[in-house]
């Protein structure tokens, strides 16, 4: 009988260890996948949020991932979200657009899907492009809003 007690006792034990890890593992995953988009992983979480950032996701990292974005500090990979028309502005300065061009942007940004918002930002600064000032702050609002919401 008290080798039948010590399995069982061995059993709950390792069944316990193995429900414990499955566990911490499972919140550490989605937490990750909650917290970050996947391209800025490799980056170090901080406590400090970045200074002037408008992403939710600011109180777990140094650095924004829209700013990481912008500044070119994700991957390299040229993505095109139908907007080959934009290349037309490479070398361009933020505030050298007409409105008529800003419309041309503003077409772009308000008809991508949520998702693609970084993506589509970081295609932007790997092709040469520099978003018009008033198009850059609404990018960073309409990203905000999408890891807000």
């Amino acid at each position: 009988m008290k080798p039948a007690l010590i399995l069982l006792a061995i059993l709950v034990v390792g069944g316990a260890i193995v429900w414990l890890i499955d566990r911490l593992f499972y919140h550490k995953q989605e937490a990750q996948n909650d917290a970050a988009p996947s391209d800025t992983s490799a980056h170090p979480t901080d406590s400090a949020p970045a200074q002037g950032c408008v992403d939710e996701s600011c109180g777990i990292r140094s650095i924004c991932p829209s700013e990481q974005i912008l500044k070119g500090e994700c991957k390299q990979e040229i993505t095109y979200y139908e907007d080959e028309e934009l290349d037309a502005f490479a070398g361009r300065d933020a505030n050298g657009y007409t409105a008529d061009e800003e419309e041309q942007w503003r077409d772009v940004l308000y008809t991508l899907q949520p998702a693609d918002l970084l993506g589509w930002g970081q295609s932007i600064k790997h092709r040469g492009l520099v978003m018009p000032a008033a198009i850059r702050q609404e990018f960073m609002q309409l990203a905000a809003e999408h890891r807000g919401g």
